[in-house]
């Protein structure tokens, strides 16, 4: 008995045409054109659909992007700003402080000068003698001292020779350089 190999196409009265059906030396059936044809348009259509579902996540994907580094620049810019307006906020305060300092220094310029035009040394005199009962001293209660012109009281001259830096200070130093620190 012989098998029917059922297909797209009909076929008449039990027939079976094998060069039609199957392929020459082989068991598999052969697929008609049509069928092809169909199989091709699927892989197409999935194709384009694959592209354009990939497509439109390259244009998501841009666009993310492109928001996020719109949104980087604007921080960037506010931050900045904040910088400038405490730059600027801080050069008036400098300002301020110039010209309170200044009124001081000439105010302190002032109170100098009229103290030293009020004092008045034979008024001084006269109230020490009068008021707290101050004579002035007799000669043998002054005394004279000789003051060298070399002396350590009168002024002192540091020694001007370089200092040798010692090993420890040198390994100090550096240990400080490298954080910034200072002695």
């Amino acid at each position: 008995m012989r098998r029917k190999y059922v297909s797209h196409k009909k076929f008449k009265n039990d027939e079976l045409y094998n060069e039609q059906i199957f392929m020459h030396g082989a068991v598999a059936p052969k697929l008609s054109h049509e069928l092809h044809d169909i199989l091709i348009e699927d892989e197409e259509q999935s194709s384009l659909k694959k592209k354009k579902a990939e497509k439109s996540n390259q244009v998501v994907f841009y666009k993310l992007k492109l928001v996020g580094n719109v949104f980087l620049i604007f921080i960037g810019c506010l931050f900045l700003m904040g910088q400038y307006a405490s730059i600027t906020f801080n050069q008036k305060e400098i300002k301020n402080m110039k010209v309170q300092l200044k009124e001081i220094q000439n105010t302190n310029a002032s109170l100098k000068s009229e103290i030293a035009e009020s004092i008045d040394l034979t008024l001084i005199k006269q109230k020490a003698m009068g008021k707290l009962g101050m004579v002035e001293p007799a000669p043998h209660q002054i005394v004279y001292i000789d003051i060298p012109k070399i002396s350590y009281t009168a002024y002192y001259q540091p020694n001007n020779e370089p200092i040798q830096p010692t090993e420890e200070n040198v390994v100090a130093a550096s240990f400080f350089d490298f954080f910034d620190w200072k002695e």
